[in-house]
């Protein structure tokens, strides 16, 4: 990464923990994320000799005044670029400053979450003193909630990488020094890891080295800003991207899973949860961006999935929404297929290949969510767990395509 501006105001040298936030547009509240950073470092970390980061990639001149000029008692460092790889590149950079601040513990916390509070940056450290490597966050969510992980992101991480991590997506995440070097020796980063793919990546790769990982549970839901069209599907070029394009550095990892295992929940049950906001789900836009499909990518559909997943596809678009429903067979053949298309393509045709599923993901939200309308939360993710078994018994499917193409 090409650093434009690295301001140090402390000569900050040596570090036993990093908190890096990104700052990207200004929507967040930033002041206020960094103010209770420091006072989640201060109440809970005050021993530990600490540093906040900022990696900011935004064209928001005023960010890094925001930043330096919020009164802290934690001391920070700037990072800011002019490079148009996005936040995942910048965010590259404050990796570097581990082995740079010889740091033991690192950790990213986004600008976006409203509610962020003092206790999350506690509960995301803690596990790293108790010889955890990697430590996800698991929110309080309403059912309906980032469909995109609970449908794809999750399902495919999960039968691929055989580890249960139900939010890889992040947006907070934390990892100890020794994982940090042996991610920044491998050869992922590319535009899709560089722009919004990076907690993907990164709990990716933490499956793969088989290293002690856990998930922190956080009682609170992440209260941020809804991802509209078009910026929804950026996000997903770039997060469906990352899954599949590691799919290929990683071959020798994913390859011999089989089965996915448990991992670790720490928090839970300590703390009243608190509720997550209702959740209103526009079930006729989502039929009619799955529709909408057929008109476009019809003839590419049929060219990347099998004949009989294709007619599967058929029977989904006569049926009416009274009557709606996308068998978890049909999406898990459909995703390994695309992944398997994916595979050694040029730039333009991968571009097109995910604009090209994001009407199928759109039908299987909306058969989801239909289905799961009367569910309870735990109802719901007991059905999302189902489809995963799904996901795993049919990874042998996935092995056979692959190694025909």
């Amino acid at each position: 990464m090409n650093a434009d501006a690295q301001i140090n105001v402390n000569g900050i040298d040596q570090a036993e923990i990093i908190v890096s936030i990104p700052s990207y547009d200004g929507r967040y509240d930033l002041a206020k994320t960094v103010s209770v950073v420091d006072r989640g470092l201060s109440e809970f970390f005050s021993s530990r000799n600490s540093v906040i980061v900022n990696c900011d990639y935004s064209t928001n001149g005023a960010t890094k005044d925001i930043f330096l000029g919020t009164e802290t008692r934690i001391p920070k460092i700037y990072i800011g670029s002019q490079d148009s790889g996005g936040k995942g590149l910048v965010l590259r950079a404050s990796l570097q400053k581990v082995i740079e601040l010889n740091t033991s513990m690192f950790v990213i916390v986004e600008p976006d979450a409203s509610n962020i509070q003092p206790s999350w940056i506690h509960k995301l450290l803690e596990p790293l003193e108790k010889n955890f490597q990697f430590v996800a966050p698991l929110y309080v969510h309403h059912k309906d909630e980032d469909l995109l992980n609970s449908m794809l992101i999750y399902p495919m991480t999960r039968s691929l990488y055989g580890w249960r991590i139900r939010k890889p997506v992040g947006g907070e995440l934390a990892l100890r020094r020794e994982l940090v070097e042996r991610m920044l020796e491998m050869d992922v980063w590319n535009q899709y890891v560089n722009s919004e793919g990076l907690a993907v990546c990164l709990s990716t790769l933490a499956m793969c080295f088989r290293q002690p990982m856990c998930q922190a549970f956080i009682n609170q839901p992440r209260k941020t800003i809804r991802k509209e069209e078009p910026e929804f599907f950026s996000y997903f070029n770039d997060v469906v991207g990352t899954v599949f394009s590691l799919m290929e550095p990683l071959e020798k990892y994913w390859k011999r899973v089989k089965w996915s295992r448990p991992t670790a929940i720490l928090g839970i049950g300590s703390e009243d949860a608190e509720p997550a906001e209702e959740i209103e789900t526009d079930l006729d836009g989502l039929h009619e961006r799955f529709l909408g499909g057929f008109r476009k990518y019809e003839e590419f559909w049929r060219e990347v999935v099998s004949q009989s997943t294709y007619n599967k596809v058929q029977e989904i678009r006569n049926l009416d929404m009274n009557h709606f429903s996308f068998p978890a067979q049909t999406w898990t053949t459909i995703l390994y297929d695309f992944a398997v298309a994916f595979r050694g393509k040029d730039d333009e045709y991968r571009e097109h290949l995910i604009e090209a599923l994001l009407p199928l993901f759109y039908g299987k939200a909306l058969s989801y969510v239909r289905k799961t309308e009367r569910m309870s939360v735990q109802q719901a993710e007991d059905a999302i767990e189902t489809e995963c078994v799904v996901f795993e018994e049919n990874k042998p499917y996935l092995i056979s395509r692959w190694e025909e193409n």
